[in-house]
């Protein structure tokens, strides 16, 4: 080989070990452009948001009675709230146990997961004057798999104490809170990863009064829960399942 030719052959290879680190820059940049368009639904088509609409319905038509356990109302979303949450829906109010007098409040969102998956309690709960008095832990509920009976399911929970020091005296919350997409409740310390973006999701609080000295077990929201887990879980089940089929039908009618 000629001088000349191994002059531009060294200026060849030379060009290209100066563009990796550009080829390599640019790859970053363009991924992190698809990653971030896909979470924030910029390439969603329209139709994929009737996958939420029987979810909403869903989480918004909870019944309130639930075995022994009565809520009076639905207390109305506040706007502020559902803005921040991004949920489509939201459900809250606050069942008694009508033969021990126990309350219970329960917190039911439906939206994409993206929103759902984070505002965790503690996060939000601080935010409004709470101290989380013990770090959040995993709690399994066992329920039956129907209202009637049968089978048993398993149920995975994050649980934690919050307190507020008020003129009347401290409250002290224990929160249980959970997700479910269709395949069970579930509660992941990284929610946001296991769920991604776009995926329909629900999340559920279920709150009661926590005395001092009161073990996990022996709060009254595991009781409640474990009525209220097959109640919602045949009335997600179908919602789930009606929101894909009407998603399908849309992208099958649009082709």
């Amino acid at each position: 080989m000629t001088d000349r030719g191994r002059t531009r052959r060294d200026t060849i290879l030379a060009l290209l070990r100066s563009l990796g680190p550009f080829w390599i820059a640019a790859f970053v940049v363009v991924a992190g452009a698809i990653v971030e368009g896909y979470w924030s639904f910029r390439w969603q088509s329209s139709d994929a948001e009737l996958a939420l609409n029987p979810l909403a319905q869903a989480v918004e038509q909870v019944p309130l009675s639930i075995d022994v356990w009565k809520a009076s109302e639905v207390v109305p979303p506040d706007p502020r709230v559902v803005q921040i949450s991004g949920a489509r829906a939201l459900f809250n109010t606050t069942y008694r146990d009508q033969t021990q007098g126990d309350s219970v409040t329960v917190y039911l969102l439906a939206g994409w997961s993206r929103d759902i998956a984070v505002h965790t309690p503690d996060a939000c709960y601080p935010g409004a004057g709470f101290v989380m008095e013990t770090s959040p832990q995993p709690f399994t509920v066992s329920y039956s798999a129907q209202e009637s009976g049968g089978p048993t399911r398993q149920a995975e929970f994050m649980t934690a104490v919050f307190t507020k020091s008020e003129p009347t005296g401290v409250t002290r919350l224990r929160v249980f809170w959970s997700w479910n997409d269709g395949r069970g409740w579930r509660a992941p310390r990284f929610p946001r990863w296991m769920y991604g973006g776009r995926r329909p999701l629900v999340k559920l609080y279920v709150v009661a009064e926590s005395p001092l000295g009161q073990l996990p077990h022996q709060s009254p929201a595991l009781r409640f829960a474990a009525v209220l887990l097959p109640v919602l879980d045949a009335r997600l089940q179908e919602a789930f399942s009606g929101g894909m089929l009407a998603h399908d039908a849309a992208r099958g009618n649009s082709h």
